[in-house]
């Protein structure tokens, strides 16, 4: 659905498990109207889905390579069929929403070189990254719109999910701040050195002095800080209490209005912070929420309705599969 590829590149990485290149491996292993899937495809897939895996650390269990074989192949129909059914309406919505995520992640990742480390730690090109992006994006947009008018979810159903989770959309207290975030990480993504982390944390000790003498707090934030998010924000941030980095947390509750920290040091970065406003613990009314709590049902309603819809999608396409080889 249409919240789906709003995500980190990692997450986005293995939801983009299936490719559907060409290798030298013909041998079909699935074939239909509209879908033609080879041994390579399939190996393929299972390439990436290990690179994927081990780009988050996680171990693949060899014990289950069948069973994930057999999802790959099948996600790799549903993916063939899906793409023979785009219009070019849904190609172009494709694109915007693959356009809009790439520009977040370049700016999220502060430099080409980064972003592009990030994808090749998984074994991808940049350009195999943004062509398999655009079709789970294709893919997604004609499942939205095939499936849109069974889901049930009315405004009804959203107001009455709503009212009986009130207690889950209560905002606790909350410390409004202005932060400069100084990475523990260099442009590629790797960690500092003890020598780097040492000169970064005198960086920031001149920023507290020279927004202590009275530099303007916004503009240091846009000159110095590493999170470009917070950046285009001028540095604003709104945290939960009871919920921030325990070493961020016990920094700033001492703090004053207005106050400008010492350097603050967390696992991740060096911090100079000037808290705001507290704002107190309140309910968030329907209307900021029912957009959100709309996609939410209708997310859930499509992965209930998605084995049925892929079992009709392969029965009217004629699907017949074919034992994957070794």
């Amino acid at each position: 659905m249409r919240a789906t590829l709003r995500c980190s590149i990692a997450l986005i990485l293995l939801a983009l498990l299936p490719c559907t290149g060409t290798a030298a491996d013909a041998r079909v292993l699935a074939r239909g109207k509209g879908a033609e899937v080879t041994q390579a495809e399939l190996d393929e897939a299972f390439i990436n889905l290990r690179g994927a895996m081990a780009a988050q650390g996680r171990k693949f269990p060899e014990q289950q390579r069948a069973v994930f074989e057999r999802q790959l192949l099948e996600k790799l129909v549903l993916t063939k069929l899906l793409m023979s059914k785009a219009t070019d309406t849904d190609k172009t919505k494709a694109k915007e929403k693959v356009n809009k995520i790439l520009a977040e992640e370049r700016a999220r990742a502060k430099s080409e070189a980064r972003f592009e480390a990030q994808i090749r730690a998984a074994g991808l090109s940049p350009a195999s990254f943004e062509a398999q992006l655009l079709e789970r994006a294709t893919c997604e947009e004609v499942m939205d719109r095939e499936l849109r008018p069974q889901l049930g979810v009315t405004p009804e159903k959203v107001r009455e999910f709503y009212d009986k989770n009130a207690d889950d959309f209560r905002q606790p207290e909350r410390l409004r701040l202005l932060q400069i975030v100084l990475s523990m990480r260099n442009p590629s993504g790797a960690a500092l050195t003890e020598a780097e982390k040492a000169e970064k944390k005198t960086v920031g000790s001149q920023l507290v002095a020279r927004a202590r003498k009275g530099e303007d707090f916004v503009a240091l934030v846009k000159q110095y800080s590493d999170d470009p998010a917070g950046r285009e924000r001028g540095g604003e941030y709104v945290f939960p209490v009871g919920k921030m980095v325990p070493e961020f947390e016990v920094a700033v509750s001492g703090l004053a209005t207005n106050q400008i920290s010492d350097v603050i040091v967390t696992p991740y970065a060096f911090h100079i912070v000037k808290p705001i406003e507290r704002l107190p613990g309140e309910q968030t009314p329907f209307e900021k929420l029912s957009e959100q709590i709309q996609l939410r049902l209708e997310l859930e309603a499509t992965q209930a309705k998605l084995p049925e819809f892929q079992k009709k999608m392969f029965e009217a396409a004629g699907v017949q599969f074919e034992t994957p080889q070794d």
